[in-house]
């Protein structure tokens, strides 16, 4: 999610361009590739880029990272990407521990346990009778080897940040793209160091636009939208009151507020780490407003605190405001995401109502997607085609997930039958959503986002978790591909071995294999592999380096090493091959 701090506005609106460089040959910097934006997308990019070893630089306009605690709601899927780099562990330090939403009524909890759960009341005089809008699971053992975790942008952004610079990719804060060009060898870019005003010219094979909503990237392409559009002028206000006495020791992450008056959502704003335990004099309250009845400026700290105290149904509540912040809450989907040799990620590929937290985890996501693709072109171990493939998986995804928050947002609301039927289950969307493109040998799927989950390693979706032990260590399937191909065989798979590394030696493209079961590289102390999978014993899943099975060979085929070759040559755009056909090797 890409900062929005202050107001985006088109180029040269408050900076004009520079005419310093008008008869002078600017600086020239190559660089593999160029990131604009320096949210949480635009530093995943860095990071993962940067994992597989390809050099980037990233320009943010801004002086630092956020110092909004927003977009806090990590998904198991995000906590995976962060595990495969090592972040896991500071994630989970940095934040609260999510519990349960059922125990929120509960007294007495651990200072920093805060129940996942969405809950609606008639006031905060009334809470007692406030009921349960939606209560996340985090029942995902059987579905992860992690959870999902609560660490707000404001300290997930320094996280990123420093682990992408440690690995090697310069971060430029305070410094903004001025203009653009791509051809069809690269782009050429102008940026400007904005604490001295010099320009300079950056020379990159790519350019990934994570700037945020309004994305003068994007705008510049030409590229359209398509959705419900704006769906509300909205203020988060960030106040201090003593609501002890109405909380009583509940503890929730968000309560609406239906007041006909003065409607609107309390939530809780992410914890200073410094603390770590839940402060209940700290809230953000969030309200829409109507533009063209009362501008931003008109909601006036006394104006703020009184809505607050009518909302809450609390008249004498003591209010003290410390910040409030207009936003536009839209619904809005690229209907592309590559243009030439730019790619849009993230807010600036797709954004909808914060219901959900999908919006943050998506935009990493994205970022995952394309940077091991980037990564194989590069290295020249793929061909240009891969990258197509960024669109044809992140797109559908990104408009279902954008449909998905839409319909959460509205239905909390109105509480509809028919929207709460179109609803799917938090975990589906945060890690059940399946690809078909190009670089997935499978049958077509119809719909990205299925009614229940399917994760059993057909391909297109993520690999099945299935716990494994490697050397008397536990290991699961999902920590197996962090930058690399890997095969998982069957227990009488090992013939796998000797194509593999023929592959790997033929193609260069390094294809880990492991055999599973009682004699192989990974033993099998449950014995589900074979079951989950559907597996003969000598069978095969491929797996790309995001994790997600691109082919599947049911049983060892008679020329083990020229099926593998041949799926790898399809996956990576590196032969020509038939549109439609499914690799269904048996």
């Amino acid at each position: 999610m890409a900062r929005s701090e202050s107001p985006l506005i088109s180029w040269g609106d408050s900076c004009p361009r520079s005419n310093r460089s008008k008869g002078r040959t600017l600086p020239t910097e190559e660089v593999p590739v160029l990131i604009v934006g320096g949210g949480l997308t635009g530093l995943s990019a860095a990071l993962f880029l940067s994992q597989h070893g390809v050099s980037c630089r990233l320009v943010e306009k801004h002086a630092g990272t956020t110092v909004l605690t927003r977009a806090s709601g990590i998904s198991s899927r995000t906590m995976e990407l962060l595990r495969d780099v090592g972040l896991e562990q500071t994630v989970i330090e940095r934040g609260p521990k999510l519990v349960e939403g059922a125990r929120w009524r509960e007294l007495g909890q651990p200072a920093n346990h805060i129940p996942w759960v969405v809950i609606r009341a008639d006031g905060l005089h009334d809470l007692e009778n406030a009921v349960t809008v939606e209560e996340p699971s985090l029942d995902v053992g059987h579905l992860s080897p992690t959870r999902p975790y609560w660490c707000g942008q404001d300290r997930l952004e320094p996280i990123l940040r420093d682990e992408a610079v440690r690995r090697g990719a310069r971060i430029d804060f305070d410094t903004r793209l001025e203009t653009f060009a791509a051809d069809e060898n690269g782009v050429t870019a102008t940026v400007v160091d904005q604490s001295t005003g010099e320009e300079s010219t950056v020379r990159a094979q790519y350019l990934i636009a994570a700037d945020g909503v309004r994305s003068p990237v994007r705008e510049t392409l030409g590229i359209s939208r398509t959705g419900h559009g704006t769906i509300g002028n909205a203020m988060s206000v960030l106040f201090k009151a003593d609501l002890k006495d109405a909380i009583k020791g509940r503890r929730f992450v968000i309560c609406y507020l239906p007041n006909p008056d003065e409607p609107g959502v309390l939530q809780l704003p992410d914890v200073p780490a410094v603390l770590q335990l839940f402060d209940e004099e700290r809230w953000i309250f969030g309200f829409f407003y109507d533009p063209r009845e009362a501008s931003a400026e008109q909601f006036t700290e006394e104006r703020c605190a009184q809505i607050i105290r009518t909302a809450t149904g609390l008249p004498d509540l003591s209010v003290e405001v410390q910040m409030a912040r207009p936003w536009e809450m839209s619904h809005n989907s690229a209907r592309s995401y590559r243009s030439s040799r730019v790619f849009l990620a993230g807010d600036a590929a797709h954004v909808h109502p914060p219901a959900g937290a999908f919006g943050a985890n998506g935009g990493i996501q994205d970022a995952h997607n394309l940077a091991w693709k980037l990564a194989a072109v590069l290295k020249g171990t793929a061909g240009d085609a891969l990258l197509d493939t960024y669109e044809q998986e992140r797109l559908p995804i990104g408009a279902a997930v954008a449909d998905q928050a839409w319909i959460r947002h509205t239905w909390r609301l109105s509480d509809s039958e028919e929207l709460g039927r179109a609803l799917r289950e938090s975990t589906l969307v945060a890690t059940g959503y399946r690809y078909t493109s190009d670089a997935i040998l499978g049958a077509a799927y119809p719909e990205p986002i299925p009614a229940e989950h399917d994760l059993t390693g057909r391909p297109g979706h993520r690999v099945p978790h299935i716990w494994l032990s490697r050397g008397g260590e536990r290991v699961s399937t999902v920590d197996l591909s962090t930058d690399a191909f890997v095969l998982l065989a069957g227990p009488d798979g090992g013939e796998w071995q000797a194509a593999a590394d023929k592959v790997t030696q033929d193609l260069g493209v390094p294809v880990h294999c492991h055999t599973v079961g009682e004699d192989g590289q990974l033993a099998d102390p449950d014995e589900v592999f074979l079951a989950t999978t559907g597996l003969a014993r000598t069978g095969a899943l491929l797996i790309r380096p995001d994790d997600f099975v691109a082919w599947r060979a049911e049983s060892l085929p008679e020329d083990a090493a020229g099926g593998l070759r041949s799926a790898l040559e399809r996956i990576l755009a590196r032969a020509p091959h038939t549109p439609g056909v499914t690799a269904m090797e048996g």
